[in-house]
């Protein structure tokens, strides 16, 4: 691994890179997870599968305030920041809650501006809440060469501690590469690695506290390296999570039985560069052979899922339009040993999607509402 930057990398590194593929159809966040999976350095004790759920008790406030409201959390490195959004129909009811979590180089105002979900808010009288990832530097392999000598692979960004982060696969910037930025930017990055899991956990303690919510129905969706972080809440938050949304994103922390049994959707494009990239692929089949057909996509996007939820390779297929696009679906529900059912998994493909969060604009397929009637089916027992 490399340990100065070139001069491009340098002046790269001036100004926070990427895009978070809210707008142009080929463009997207540039964080997409490698595949396969990882041990964590920042991730905290997994449960045993058979450990208690103890949610926290009734929230000590009397009512919804409607409107938007930034929280700074100080958790023993830079003050982390996000948006709750309280909409006029949570006011005199108890509220579920949705937390959004966006990809590489995005962050909270962005999400909250185009995923859909403050919109999906509005109509549905949920909490949405849009937390902001920290800026690092960082190396990251984006075509898989096994170096960090391509141009963009040295990175300002801002990233969700997902499992690879600090890791030898997407290293943190040494000493000397932080000093090479300027001032600003050093400020952003200048911090070890943070603990993600606990930022998580945190929110969830605001939002007791301070909000009118049901505490059995709280669901997460992110996008791209925001999907390895909803993804890592499987497997470490089953307890506190009703049911859980990875777009465009993959598992990477290594795949051990989560704490509960709980129902999760992986969504991918049909055209989205950053699976078909590796796969020497142009789209994403959308049939139901796609498993046969493309072995290397249940392997990266699946197969650590199951073993998480401890299901069966055992799938139904069935396909549909939705606003004009069609989605196929993966069903997975049987235990990996017989026996009753108990977790799931559904894995969709969406046609004509790229590296992208649909919102209406950027692809005629909503995610927040095709996501909150899959949710809304859910709560903790």
């Amino acid at each position: 691994m490399r340990t100065t930057l070139t001069l491009s990398a340098v002046l790269a590194l001036l100004g926070l890179a990427g895009c978070n593929g809210d707008g142009d159809p080929r463009g997207g966040d540039p964080g997409q997870d490698d595949a396969g999976a990882s041990a964590s350095p920042d991730a905290s004790t997994t449960p045993t599968p058979d450990a208690a759920v103890a949610l926290p008790d009734a929230s000590t406030a009397t009512v919804n305030v409607a409107g938007k409201r930034t929280h700074t959390l100080n958790l023993g490195g830079p003050p982390r920041e996000f948006i709750v959004y309280v909409p006029a129909l949570a006011v005199g009811r108890t509220a579920p809650v949705v937390f959004m979590f966006h990809g590489t180089s995005g962050d909270g105002e962005k999400f909250f501006n185009i995923s859909g979900w403050r919109e999906k808010a509005d109509a549905e009288g949920l909490i949405a809440v849009f937390p902001s990832a920290l800026t690092y530097c960082l190396h990251e392999d984006e075509n898989g060469d096994g170096d960090f000598d391509d141009p963009g692979e040295d990175k300002l960004t801002t990233k969700w501690a997902h499992g690879e982060l600090g890791t030898p696969t997407m290293p943190l910037c040494t000493p000397a590469e932080l000093a090479m930025l300027t001032p600003a930017n050093r400020a952003l990055a200048d911090h070890p690695l943070q603990d993600d899991i606990a930022f998580v956990r945190a929110m969830l303690d605001v939002l007791a506290r301070e909000h009118v919510t049901d505490a059995r129905r709280i669901y997460a969706s992110g996008f791209s390296n925001g999907a390895g972080l909803t993804s890592r809440l499987v497997v470490e938050m089953a307890d506190r999570f009703a049911a859980i949304h990875a777009g465009s994103g993959t598992l990477q922390v290594t795949p051990t039985p989560a704490l509960r049994a709980i129902p999760v959707t992986v969504s991918v494009g049909e055209l989205d560069d950053r699976f078909l990239t590796a796969l020497g692929l142009t789209a994403l089949p959308l049939t139901s052979t796609l498993m046969t057909d493309v072995p290397a996509i249940k392997l990266r996007a699946v197969n650590p899922m199951l073993t998480t939820l401890g299901l069966a390779d055992s799938a139904r297929y069935d396909e549909r339009t939705i606003a004009g696009e069609k989605v196929i679906r993966f069903s997975y529900d049987q235990r990996a040993s017989g026996g009753t059912a108990s977790n799931l998994l559904n894995f969709i493909v969406i046609e004509d999607l790229y590296h992208q969060y649909p919102n209406g604009i950027n692809h005629p397929l909503v995610a927040a509402d095709l996501l909150w009637d899959f949710f809304r089916q859910y709560s903790l027992p």
